[in-house]
């Protein structure tokens, strides 16, 4: 069962995604609130394997640091991956990339939501796939250069990101972003999945390919 806990100002989707019947996960964009994501993964004997950030804005990333104290503290290492284009997200960097994000969009709410976020330890190209898993990374830029999106092709399930949501896509006004990159990405790269195929966007409700294609 994929679960879903949405998380922080902006309300964005972390995804619990089981892969073993030994209670192991990918844990997708863990965007704040770690102490919530701890006690659900606990409260339901998961433990996750990796990290997987469909991009590297704030909303998607700032619990990744406490998250890994608590399983190294534990004695389990909590590998962090990411598309390459967006790993400047992350570790020192990571925090004067946000805020120029944010300003490049007339933003001015950073200030408070921000946890320093480890370097990536995994970096993931189109075709990826994830380590002992069915899932593949789909390479979809626009709302940001290194945007992904995680397929299992043989279950027909799609978490998107910011690329695709129901009634609507990621924003494409930062720094890095780009109209006609989401575009392409969405016309060439989802559209041709099956029409049954069930998106979890990262924010709002599920949706499914189909629905979206005629909207």
């Amino acid at each position: 069962m994929i679960a879903r806990i949405a998380v922080g100002a902006l309300a964005a989707n972390c995804w619990i995604l089981p892969i073993g019947s030994d209670g192991s996960c990918l844990l997708v964009d863990p965007g704040a609130e770690a102490d919530r994501i701890l006690g659900f993964l606990d409260g339901h004997r998961l433990v996750p394997s990796l990290v997987v950030c469909t991009h590297g804005h704030f909303d998607h990333v700032c619990a990744i640091g406490p998250l890994r104290e608590v399983y190294a503290s534990r004695g389990i290492a909590l590998p962090v991956a990411i598309h390459r284009d967006d790993s400047g997200y992350l570790g020192d960097g990571g925090e004067a990339r946000n805020r120029r994000l944010l300003e490049s969009m007339g933003g001015d709410y950073f200030d408070g939501l921000w946890t320093p976020v480890p370097q990536a330890d995994i970096l993931l190209e189109e075709g990826s796939t994830l380590p002992d898993t069915s899932w593949f990374v789909i390479h979809t830029p626009g709302h940001s250069k290194g945007s992904i999106c995680l397929y299992d092709e043989t279950r027909g399930l799609l978490v998107s990101g910011d690329t695709l949501f129901r009634d609507g896509v990621g924003r494409t006004d930062g720094f890095d972003g780009s109209a006609e990159e989401l575009r392409q990405s969405i016309v060439s790269k989802l559209f041709p999945l099956p029409s049954e195929t069930k998106v979890f966007p990262g924010h709002g409700a599920r949706t499914t390919i189909g629905r979206e294609r005629g909207y």
